[in-house]
C-alpha cells in the first residue's frame, strides 16, 4: 500500500505517482489519498488508479480501511472507491479527537526544517477549522465551518514531550480565545516550559486585548502571521474580514511594543491599478512591516470567491498553479507581465531597504539571513519566469 496526501497543487502530482505505483507492481500495489484536498474536492481523485479516497476522519477511519483490505470488513463511512459518488450530506459526522504523531518517524528531516527565521521548527495543531467566514479562504470550507479546541492540558502535555525549542501552532487562527489562551499560558508556566512560538491571528484580536498578548510574548510568542489583506475598507468588505483597516496601527503598537515579529499577508486585487500597489507598500512601510506575502485573489474551489471563467486565465487542471502566487484572475487596470512586475517590485521595495536588512543582521544569525536571501532571491527567480511567460502569451 502507498498513501498519497496533498494540497491542490499537489493534485497532478499525486496522479501521477499513483500510475507509476500501479505500472511498477503490476497493478498490485493498492493507492489511498487523503488531505485537505481530497476531503473538500475528492472528485479531483475519482481516478482508476486511485483505489481508495479517504474523505472525512482520516486519523480515525483508517485502522478500519486496513481491516477492509486484510478481510472482507465493511468499508469505513468517509472513503469512497473510484466512481463512486460523494454526497456531503451522507458523510459521517467530523471526529476532532486527535492522536499525537510519531515524531522519531521524521527526526532525521528536522535539521532541514525552517519557517521564517524558526529553525528545526516544530508543528503542533490546537484547533481545527477556523471561527470565522473570510470568503477567500480554503481553510474553513476543510471542515465545513465547524470549529474544534483540543483540551489545553492535552495539547501542553504534547508541547512537554515536543525536545525542540521552535514551535510552529498551524492553527487557522491560533489567537481567537482568550479563556483558552490565558489557561494556555499559566499551565505553560505551571510546568516551566520554554518555547518559541509561531501562530497565526487576527489584527483585531491583537488590537483588543494588549494585555494578554503582553503575557504571550513573556511565554515565548515571537512571531504572529497576520492576514492583514488589505487597507481598503471596500476591500476588506467584500473579503467579509469584519475588522476595519482603522485598527491596523493599533495592532503594529501592541507587536512592536513586545518585540513580536509579524509576517504580513495581503490579498492582491485583480482590480488594483498601480496606485494601488504604491498606496499597499506605503501602508506596509508606515505600520513598520517589513516582512509580507503577498497574493493574488485566488479562486479557489468552493471558497466564496467567484469569476465567470472567461475571465480565469489558468486551467482549472493545472493545479500545479493554483498556488496563490500565480495570478489566476484577469487584471482589470494592466496587463498580466505588469501585474506581476508591480507584485515584485512591492516584494523589493518592502523586504530589500537597508533598515530592513541591516535589523535581520543585527537580530538572527548570519546562517539564518543567508536561508531568508536565498528564498528572497528564489522568489525573485520565479517571478521573473512569470513575467517572461506572460509576456510571451500576450
Amino acid at each position: 500500500m502507498v498513501c498519497f496526501t496533498g494540497y491542490i497543487t499537489n493534485v497532478g502530482t499525486i496522479l501521477t505517482y499513483c500510475e507509476e505505483t500501479k505500472k511498477y507492481s503490476g497493478g498490485k500495489t493498492i493507492t489511498v489519498v487523503g488531505g485537505v484536498h481530497c476531503e473538500v474536492c475528492p472528485e479531483d481523485f475519482d481516478h482508476p488508479m486511485v483505489d481508495f479516497r479517504v474523505v472525512r476522519n482520516a486519523s480515525k477511519v483508517f485502522t478500519g480501511l486496513l481491516d477492509h483490505i486484510a478481510e472482507p470488513t465493511a468499508l469505513p463511512a468517509g472513503i469512497f472507491r473510484p466512481g463512486e459518488k460523494v454526497d456531503p450530506v451522507l458523510l459521517p459526522a467530523f471526529d476532532f479527537s486527535y492522536m499525537l504523531p510519531d515524531r522519531t518517524s521524521v527526526a532525521r528531516y528536522r535539521h532541514r526544517y525552517f519557517y521564517i527565521f524558526h529553525d528545526k521548527v516544530a508543528l503542533v495543531k490546537t484547533s481545527y477549522g477556523c471561527p470565522y467566514q473570510c470568503s477567500f479562504c480554503f481553510c474553513r470550507i476543510i471542515t465545513d465551518d465547524h470549529y474544534h479546541q483540543r483540551p489545553v492540558k492535552e495539547v501542553v502535555d504534547e508541547l512537554e514531550n515536543i525536545p525542540e525549542k521552535e514551535i510552529y501552532i498551524v492553527d487557522d487562527d491560533f489567537l481567537f480565545d482568550k479563556k483558552w489562551l490565558t489557561q494556555f499560558i499559566t499551565e505553560l508556566r505551571k510546568r516551566n516550559i520554554s518555547k518559541h512560538f509561531l501562530v497565526y491571528g487576527r489584527a483585531d484580536f491583537i488590537a483588543r486585548n494588549p494585555e494578554l498578548m503582553h503575557e504571550m510574548a513573556k511565554t515565548g510568542l515571537r512571531t504572529v502571521i497576520v492576514g492583514f489583506e488589505s487597507f481598503s475598507d471596500e476591500e476588506l468588505s467584500e473579503y467579509n474580514k469584519k475588522i476595519p483597516a482603522g485598527l491596523y496601527k493599533q495592532t503594529m503598537e501592541i507587536l512592536n511594543r513586545e518585540k513580536i515579529e509579524v509576517f504580513a499577508t495581503i490579498i492582491v486585487s485583480p482590480k488594483w491599478d498601480r496606485n494601488d500597489f504604491r498606496n499597499m507598500v506605503r501602508s506596509l512601510q508606515a505600520l513598520g512591516i517589513h516582512y509580507v506575502n503577498l497574493q493574488p485573489l485566488t479562486p479557489l474551489p468552493k471558497t466564496g470567491v467567484h469569476y465567470d471563467d472567461k475571465d480565469i486565465l489558468i486551467d482549472r487542471k493545472e493545479y500545479e498553479k493554483w498556488d496563490l502566487a500565480h495570478v489566476t484572475v484577469q487584471p482589470e487596470k494592466m496587463s498580466v507581465a505588469a501585474f506581476y512586475e508591480e507584485i515584485l517590485k512591492a516584494y523589493q521595495r518592502i523586504l530589500y531597504r537597508p533598515e530592513v536588512l541591516l535589523k535581520y543582521l543585527m537580530t538572527y544569525r548570519p546562517v539564518m539571513l543567508y536561508k531568508m536571501l536565498v528564498g528572497g532571491y528564489r522568489v525573485t527567480l520565479q517571478y521573473r519566469k512569470k513575467i517572461k511567460e506572460a509576456k510571451k502569451h500576450a
